[in-house]
């Protein structure tokens, strides 16, 4: 499975509608941090593993071998999981021939297939065989609602791919939403646009950056009224589970990595430069995410799109 949470959860959408047999059959190989979160989404056998660690990626290699598949599928394009599954022995390998691992697939898939013009689901349902669905026709897997923050607006500030993906403007949409209570998820590193909403909505806002598990922010989304996000890990765990989503987009494009299901409203730049798919911005002005104005994203709460399809 890929190694950031959104191509994570693309993908997963994508093993989920495996047939039943295969599907039962399936084991995934997840990245350790997101272990929990795919074991609480997906019926899937989980093996974690991690790639950092070197003992610890013994150790999996190890239990690949012990197990032994006969068939892999390699979802990341990177030459280090063909070289992991390489040394497992796994008789049939498929996967893009990209980084220079062609020699190290028995089923080689052409690296035109990573092509940012289409819907990354496109790639994922080439490499596993299966019949392409667009991301609209996802209905959302179950996940047991945190009661304790049933109804929440939930803000998610933060995108670990670098700035170039981070909208400023999370206070002003607060203050704009005065009768909603909020809800503020990420890690450490986003507790200072958390503050800022905390500045202005006061006892309306919880921050709970840092504070929480994947596992445990997909609850708290599960019971949330709507999503404001990123392009980002939370963004996708959102679409994921079938909550109203608006998604903004400023360096990086929707028409790859757009969010799941039918609830859904994306934001996009019209500025020239973007998408770059850049993690910062080579002029310096962020103006692909500045742009995107508070009022759009108070519009899309409101919107037929976001509140009116189940």
């Amino acid at each position: 499975m890929p190694n950031w949470i959104g191509d994570l959860l693309l993908a997963l959408s994508v093993v989920m509608e495996l047939p039943t047999g295969r599907l039962s059959s399936t084991t995934l190989l997840v990245p350790e941090p997101m272990a929990g979160l795919v074991r609480m989404l997906s019926p899937a056998k989980v093996l974690p593993y991690d790639r950092k660690d070197r003992l610890k990626r013994s150790d999996a290699l190890c239990a690949v071998r012990s197990l032994g598949f006969g068939s892999v599928y390699l979802l990341p394009y990177s030459f280090s999981t063909a070289w992991f599954v390489f040394r497992a022995g796994i008789p049939v390998r498929r996967g893009l021939s990209l980084d220079f691992r062609r020699l190290l697939l028995t089923d080689p898939l052409p690296g035109r297939l990573r092509d940012r013009s289409r819907h990354i689901l496109y790639e994922y349902s080439e490499i596993l065989g299966q019949p392409y669905r667009a991301p609209g026709s996802w209905g959302g897997a179950s996940a047991t609602p945190d009661p304790a923050y049933a109804g929440a607006v939930v803000f998610c500030p933060g995108a670990k791919f670098g700035p170039a993906k981070r909208w400023p403007h999370f206070a002003d949409l607060a203050r704009q939403l005065p009768d909603e209570r909020i809800v503020i998820l990420g890690t450490v590193e986003d507790r200072q646009a958390a503050a800022e909403v905390v500045r202005v909505a006061g006892d309306r806002a919880s921050d709970l950056t840092g504070r929480t598990s994947l596992a445990g922010a997909g609850a708290i989304m599960a019971g949330a009224r709507a999503v404001v996000s990123n392009d980002s890990g939370l963004m996708h765990l959102a679409g994921f589970i079938g909550v109203p989503v608006v998604g903004i987009f400023g360096s990086t494009s929707p028409v790859w990595t757009g969010p799941l299901g039918a609830r859904t409203v994306v934001l996009t730049s019209r500025e020239a430069c973007s998408p770059c798919f850049r993690r910062t911005c080579r002029y310096g002005h962020y103006r692909c995410q500045a742009g995107i104005g508070v009022d759009a994203v108070v519009g899309a709460l409101a919107s037929r799109e976001l509140r009116g399809r189940s």
